[in-house]
């Protein structure tokens, strides 16, 4: 944030050589950040008002961009008009970047339950942006949601204060992994020994029925082409956590899914403890063949 702010006011001498740009860069200095509980608020009072399908209720920036599953979003739309119950959440947050992450299983009026991403970016003290996922049954695989009772431990604990890297590390760990599975490469990846994967609900890692491990995953998933539009607005030094975005494609057919030629939107928090990858929950949705989640 310093060096950010470092930059606009130098720029603003330069560029202008009077005083009432710097004046106005002091001024938007003085705005109180959104802290970590601030984040968790507004995550909640966004799911809050959808629930109550009030819109309304919501501080929202002039600008606000939103989207589900990759379309634009208004407010209102969408899992708004359809959602009734949150039964599963998980937060996180990086007031750095003022952005809150959350993953969650979301009942909607159907009655049927659904896999749901929301992204939030505070700015000024309103939402300024939305990006939301919502899978259901029939539009990814595999997708169990009996186990989505609550939070992964895992992914709430502290980070020793020894253990912790700073954030600059943590994306670095993260991207490694979309590296590594686009090479199919897992020695590109630091793995923790302990580490386990979930995917939409299931562990997909050191089961008795997916003895797999993390490693041994990365060759295995040798259909996918390419790992683009990669993404990290989320870093969470305490806690060890990152939030990375991207779109897999997957250009053939695969028999044993019963799946065509088709990309996946994929959402995935990573638990770095040491340095190494420790943990990692994912949520997906099958789209087209080189789809976009629109915030690239």
């Amino acid at each position: 944030m310093q060096s950010s702010l470092r930059k606009t006011l130098t720029g603003a001498i330069l560029i202008a050589g009077v005083s009432v740009p710097l004046l106005l860069a002091v001024e938007a200095s003085r705005e109180p950040a959104c802290t970590r509980g601030c984040l968790l608020e507004a995550t909640n009072d966004y799911l809050e008002a959808m629930l109550a399908h009030k819109p309304s209720a919501l501080r929202v920036a002039s600008d606000l961009k939103a989207t589900e599953n990759g379309k634009p979003l208004r407010l209102g739309d969408g899992l708004w008009k359809t959602a009734k119950g949150i039964p599963y959440r998980q937060s996180f947050a990086d007031p750095a970047t003022g952005q809150a992450g959350f993953f969650g299983v979301v009942t909607e009026d159907s009655g049927d339950r659904a896999l749901f991403v929301l992204r939030l970016k505070v700015s000024r003290q309103r939402i300024a942006e939305v990006e939301t996922l919502v899978a259901r049954n029939g539009a990814t695989n595999p997708l169990s949601l009996e186990p989505l009772t609550a939070p992964n431990l895992l992914f709430e604990e502290t980070v020793p204060d020894a253990d912790r890297v700073p954030s600059e590390t943590l994306l670095s760990i993260a991207n490694s992994y979309f590296e590594g599975l686009e090479a199919h490469r897992e020695a590109l990846i630091p793995f923790h020994p302990d580490c386990n994967r979930w995917e939409n609900g299931v562990q997909v890692t050191n089961t008795g029925t997916r003895p797999m491990s993390c490693p041994a995953g990365i060759p295995a998933a040798g259909s996918i082409s390419k790992v683009r539009g990669r993404r990290f607005p989320i870093a969470d030094e305490a806690r060890g956590l990152v939030l990375g975005i991207a779109e897999l494609d997957i250009p053939a057919a695969a028999s044993a899914s019963g799946n065509g030629p088709h990309s996946v939107l994929l959402y995935q928090l990573f638990k770095v403890e040491s340095g190494r990858i420790k943990g990692m929950e994912a949520f997906r949705l099958n789209v087209p063949l080189g789809a976009s989640n629109g915030w690239e």
